[in-house]
């Protein structure tokens, strides 16, 4: 699978790669591509996870979903002009990321609660820390749950969000 920047030349000189592998933004650890999840719902929405914190990188031209794809490109016009710049480089092409609040739309009309989403002005990606996802979606109660499950939980949160009109804040 090709992906956008970097990765797709495989540059070894980033600060991003290392070994043609992609790093998190929060904690440098190597990100998981949506291949080696073998869960369609990473695939399906482009999603890179952390091992470590548990955090999402999603990409529009990673995305095999048609759907996904074309809600993450309408998503990144909010961050080519507006958003509070933030101290982390995009994954897919070290671009300093900017940061929004996006709500989601219900099917009743009302909003869920606010979530803070790291957008990169250049790419088509995304950054979500574990704990705003955390919010959106009830409490597991197992307090020892490994962040590989946690990833795969927060991630089919997103994709029933990806079905929902959202809000930019």
């Amino acid at each position: 699978m090709i992906y956008p920047g970097k990765y797709s030349r495989g540059i070894v000189t980033s600060v991003i790669l290392v070994n043609d592998t992609m790093l998190c933004p929060r904690d440098g650890s190597i990100l998981i591509s949506p291949e080696e999840t073998g869960k369609s719902v990473f695939s399906r929405n482009g999603i890179f996870h952390c091992p470590t914190c548990a955090g999402l990188a999603l990409n529009s031209e990673a995305a095999s979903s048609e759907i996904c794809s074309k809600k993450l490109e309408s998503m990144h016009d909010g961050f080519m002009d507006e958003g509070t710049p933030t101290d982390i480089c995009c994954p897919f092409c070290e671009v300093k990321m900017k940061v929004r609040d996006f709500a989601f739309r219900k099917i009743d009309g009302s909003l869920t609660e606010l979530i803070e989403i790291d957008g990169c002005p250049e790419c088509s990606s995304f950054w979500l820390d574990s704990g705003e996802l955390q919010r959106l979606s009830p409490p597991n109660g197992d307090k020892n749950e490994n962040t590989d499950s946690e990833a795969r939980a927060l991630a089919v949160v997103f994709d029933l969000l990806f079905h929902l009109p959202f809000v930019l804040l």
